[in-house]
């Protein structure tokens, strides 16, 4: 019973990692820490549960994108199936 709990969540970062969203985990747990990323419109550790239907905004450098989760996949995705891209957007602004 224990085990279905665990399968319908999976940790912030490793869904970032597995989705293609960064390419290493080290980088997604670095983002979190830093605040670039916010599950549901709040800033949010690399451990936290992500859900299907979760909104995650990541601030890159030079863009900012929102995605909703679709699925959360078991092994790193080959295609764009487990998430929606709900905002992408240019950022001008220097960060540095």
């Amino acid at each position: 019973m224990g085990d279905s709990n665990k399968s319908d969540k999976l940790r912030l970062d490793l869904f970032l990692k597995r989705s293609h969203l960064v390419k290493r985990r080290s980088l997604a747990s670095k983002l979190c820490e830093n605040g670039w990323v916010k599950l549901n419109g709040r800033q949010a550790p690399p451990g936290k549960g992500v859900r299907t239907g979760d909104e995650i905004e990541i601030r890159f450098p030079r863009e900012k994108v929102l995605i909703r989760v679709e699925e959360l996949p078991k092994r790193p995705a080959k295609s764009q199936s487990s998430y929606s891209i709900i905002l992408s957007e240019k950022i001008e602004e220097e960060l540095f």
